[in-house]
């Protein structure tokens, strides 16, 4: 199951995923989907929902907020989202 870390600033999103990537973590930036998108386009990590204490430990210690995070719930005919965080 995947869930989606929104992030502020699309410079954000990068930003993390850059720094997770040189701790050996590989994570897509994705473009916010517009159900959870509030107030226009907006740029998302897309991860595993096991990895949501990582993103969470590593946006605290670099400073970076992270605005909510939403988990994934397949429909019959599109997604859900649910905010998790």
């Amino acid at each position: 199951m995947y869930c989606y870390a929104v992030f502020n600033s699309g410079n954000h999103a990068i930003r993390l995923c850059t720094i997770l990537e040189r701790k050996g973590y590989v994570f897509e930036v994705v473009s916010t989907p517009c159900q959870i998108a509030k107030g226009g386009c907006g740029y998302s990590i897309k991860l595993p929902i096991e990895y949501k204490d990582l993103i969470i430990n590593e946006a605290r210690a670099n400073n970076i907020p992270i605005k909510s995070i939403y988990k994934s719930v397949p429909g019959i005919t599109k997604n859900k989202y649910e905010c998790i965080f």
